[in-house]
């Protein structure tokens, strides 16, 4: 499939009539917020990606965009399924096998953070 942006559920009026002033200290005064900007849309609703491009490019005027954006006027439309918990077999499946019997010593040692 196609997967990318969906840019029906952003309200690009909403944007311009609401947020343009933190969308302006975003893309033109903060080269940090743009990388953020970008970073976060690219990672299609992953929420680790999402903390990840917090994490490395976070800065007040990126927290102040999305604010706007998204929780103070919904221009951009997240989490748009409904809240509540899962019923009981119908929750989301595991991605991948647990580790049982972890020995926590075998996680002593050098540790590296890659990002890319």
């Amino acid at each position: 499939g196609n997967k990318g942006l969906d840019t029906s559920l952003v309200d690009k009026n909403c944007l311009t009539n609401h947020c343009s002033l933190q969308a302006e200290a975003c893309l033109r005064d903060d080269p940090d917020c743009r990388k953020g900007l970008t970073c976060t849309a690219k990672c299609l609703g992953d929420n680790s990606c999402i903390t990840g491009c917090f994490a490395r490019y976070g800065t007040p005027n990126l927290d102040n965009l999305l604010k706007c954006t998204i929780e103070d006027h919904e221009c951009i439309k997240v989490a748009i399924l409904e809240g509540g918990a899962d019923k009981y077999g119908d929750e989301p499946r595991s991605p991948g096998k647990t580790v049982r019997n972890l020995d926590l010593k075998t996680m002593e040692g050098t540790w590296y953070k890659a990002a890319g």
